[in-house]
């Protein structure tokens, strides 16, 4: 599990069994949802960062932080 930053503008959108992050008014165009280099929707790991796109990305309420989980 690793702590994600939300930007501005941003939502995070699953396809198949990773999420991404995508614009609000273009969720055609996948980013990292680490370091927010544009990639594709196919890619398992940022070429940027070099991270795994996780499966998953929810809120943890207690500490008001998004989690990314299934990224290892």
């Amino acid at each position: 599990m690793e702590i994600v930053d939300v930007r501005e503008g941003y939502l995070f959108k699953i396809v198949g069994d990773k999420t991404f992050a995508v614009q609000e008014n273009n969720d055609g165009v996948a980013f990292c949802p680490f370091c927010y280099s544009q990639i594709d929707f196919a890619d398992g790991r940022c070429p940027c960062c070099q991270k795994n796109i996780p499966e998953i990305i929810y809120f943890h309420g207690d500490d008001q932080t998004w989690i990314a989980s299934g990224n290892e």
